[in-house]
């Protein structure tokens, strides 16, 4: 129930500017009702008419035969008495009798005179009936028609304003979160969640809007027209809700673990798929097939459930209608037998229009219950999306500071930091970083250097301590101004859709074409561009792109010097490139860095070793500070990790 009074006010936010339209839409709606609810009605007095209609047709032609038979014998009786005989004269009871035994009981010779010359009264009438009943029909449709164009332009720009808002606020959302949940998860939400819910938009939410307006009609006019009927009519409504209701509650936990199951499969089929290479270098194609059927076997299981329950509920209301019927047609025809108040014409008449009303009974019921499984695959959607709308965002200050260009003394004090409260990464960490200066990050795996890296840009915040950048707390800065100024190039390059030119200027958009040369000249990677026949035009993305992993990880370096940020952060952003294209890039970063302050993550120690200081972490703490010659003479662990390193190369 919680989650249905979320997905509710969900739809409540991004459908509630839409209220002059849904008011047309509910007129219309009315309208539509009203015409269905009346057209049985309409048709019992159209049925009720013809009854009078062929009756009077029928009593009209009997009355011909008979007068021009009376016509016939008076002539006969004429010729044989030699004088005039009249035949509205006859008053031979044997003969009249004769000829009027198929006219109503007690029918005179005048009131034969007066049918035999008349029309039948009631046709006129019973065409005027049908010319209402067809209008109603027409009219209905149209507003139907009418509705159902205003709520599709309702839905297409209410789901417009859920994804641009969804999108919206992903682009606002911490790190953290993209650390603690894959792509294909995310991926869910803009694809099955929203489409999920567009389509109960389209389809279940007029279906249940109009079929309830349709159900409170019926209801009204079925106890306004007979009250007996309509008792009948509703007295399996009791049970058929119950049974309702039971199913729903099974379909609902069915259709929860569906979502879930299909968003599982969706990120174990993004994983694999981003990870193809390494599984076809492993061999281990079998055991991801393998792992494949048995998360899709899940989801089989799941959906199957789903639909099973789901799918009961027609067949079981549609039950229910037919009892229905059949109570009301054999009611009805013991009131046309019994009670002598209805002529026969008035009592075919009611039971036609009880045998209509109890066949649409049902209907709205069924409608709005077969609905019901696209109406919690909706209410899974939003839920899911409003999960998604609670997480924290950046929180960037009201009046935050702007980052001072030229200067950037940094300096981390007593920081503690965990990912998880469970496990803390960082204990204690103290760094003092003057302006200008070049700082290294060594240490093993998992000693917390790419975590000092992250907390200096924001994308976390620490439990304890500070990190301070000319005095100032980086959670007083605004954060485009702090991201501006502090360039980072992880270990990670990506190229997005576009040119090359628009990759390297990715950071900067209004960056010329010269400056754009100038640093794909200083990471070395110019020549390579120029040899390829589109050059700086060429189209590429991050799955296909004529670039190696090296070489993408000089264009993703290009994209950062090309910002000229005041702090420069390298975390092991030549890891990926051979020992000679290192040597250029280093080269280019040595220019790069020079004049600003730089942290540069490291494994191989060649590369740092005219840092002006040297940080070694291990376990999340600081061990050793200084020089490479300083640490050397320590002889700690740095001069170990150094040797080691030495004597592999």
């Amino acid at each position: 129930m919680h989650d249905t009074l979320r997905a509710g006010k969900f739809f409540y936010l991004y459908l509630k500017k839409y209220k002059l339209q849904f008011l047309v839409i509910s007129i219309f709606i009315f309208i539509a009702t009203y015409l269905q609810v009346v057209a049985p009605t309409v048709l019992g007095d159209a049925i009720k008419d013809l009854s009078i209609y062929v009756t009077e047709f029928f009593t009209h032609q009997h009355a011909g035969q008979a007068t021009a038979t009376l016509k016939t014998i008076a002539e006969q009786m004429s010729t044989v008495s030699g004088h005039q005989v009249a035949w509205q004269s006859l008053t031979d009871a044997n003969v009249s009798g004769q000829v009027l035994q198929h006219l109503p009981k007690g029918t005179s010779i005048n009131q034969l005179h007066d049918v035999a010359l008349s029309n039948p009264a009631s046709k006129a009438t019973f065409f005027s009936t049908m010319g209402k009943l067809f209008l109603f029909y027409v009219m209905t449709g149209f507003a139907q028609l009418i509705y159902e164009l205003l709520f599709s332009r309702i839905i297409a720009h209410s789901t417009n304003r859920m994804r641009k808002g969804l999108f919206g606020k992903v682009e606002r959302m911490t790190i953290a979160y993209f650390d603690k949940h894959e792509d294909g998860e995310i991926l869910a939400r803009f694809t099955s969640d929203l489409d999920n819910i567009q389509n109960t938009l389209n389809q279940a939410a007029v279906t249940v809007a109009t079929n309830a307006a349709l159900f409170i009609g019926i209801v009204f006019m079925i106890f306004k027209t007979n009250v007996s009927l309509a008792l009948v009519t509703v007295s399996t409504t009791p049970v058929a809700i119950l049974c309702a209701i039971i199913i729903i509650m099974k379909a609902k936990k069915s259709t929860d673990l569906q979502q879930a199951e299909v968003s599982s499969l969706n990120a174990y089929m993004d994983e694999k798929i981003s990870g193809q290479k390494a599984i076809i270098v492993e061999g281990q194609q079998q055991e991801v097939i393998d792992g494949f059927l048995t998360k899709n076997n899940k989801v089989k299981k799941a959906t199957f459930a789903a639909q099973t329950w789901s799918g009961m509920i027609l067949p079981i209301m549609n039950g229910f209608s037919l009892v229905t019927t059949a109570l009301v047609i054999f009611l009805g025809a013991n009131i046309a037998l019994n009670d002598k108040s209805l002529s026969t014409a008035a009592a075919l008449g009611l039971v036609v229009t009880f045998i209509q009303y109890a066949q649409q009974y049902y209907n709205p019921i069924m409608q709005i219950s077969s609905s019901f499984s696209q109406l919690q695959l909706a209410v899974t959607g939003a839920t899911r999306l409003n999960m998604m709308f609670d997480e924290p965002e950046e929180v960037n200050p009201q009046t935050g500071i702007q980052f001072k260009p030229g200067v950037a003394n940094v300096k981390i004090e007593h920081v503690n930091f965990g990912y998880s409260p469970k496990r803390q990464i960082l204990k204690d960490v103290n760094i003092d970083v003057n302006n200008g200066e070049m700082v290294a990050l060594v240490g093993p795996t998992g000693s917390g250097k790419t975590t000092i890296m992250n907390l200096m840009n924001r994308f976390y915040d620490v439990d304890s301590g500070s990190i301070k950048y000319d005095g100032i707390d980086v959670r007083k800065f605004d954060l485009k101004s702090l991201r501006s100024n502090v360039g980072i190039v992880l270990q990670e390059s990506v190229l997005f859709n576009g040119t090359i030119a628009d990759n390297i200027r990715f950071g900067k958009p209004d960056a010329t074409l010269d400056e754009v040369k100038e640093v794909a000249k200083t990471t070395k990677i110019h020549d390579f561009i120029e040899s390829l026949p589109d050059k700086y035009d060429t189209e590429v993305n991050d799955s296909n792109s004529p670039f190696s992993v090296g070489q993408k990880q000089q264009i993703s370096i290009a994209r950062t010097i090309l910002t000229d940020p005041e702090v420069l952060i390298l975390d092991e952003a030549t890891s990926n490139v051979d020992t000679v294209t290192e040597q250029q890039i280093q080269k280019a970063m040595d220019a790069a860095i020079a004049g600003r302050t730089s942290f540069v993550i490291a494994h191989r120690l060649k590369t740092i070793l005219n840092a002006d200081k040297i940080v070694v972490l291990k376990d999340g703490q600081v061990i050793e500070e200084g020089t490479h010659q300083e640490l050397l003479r320590q002889n700690g662990f740095y001069a170990e990790l150094y040797r080691n390193q030495f004597v592999l190369e």
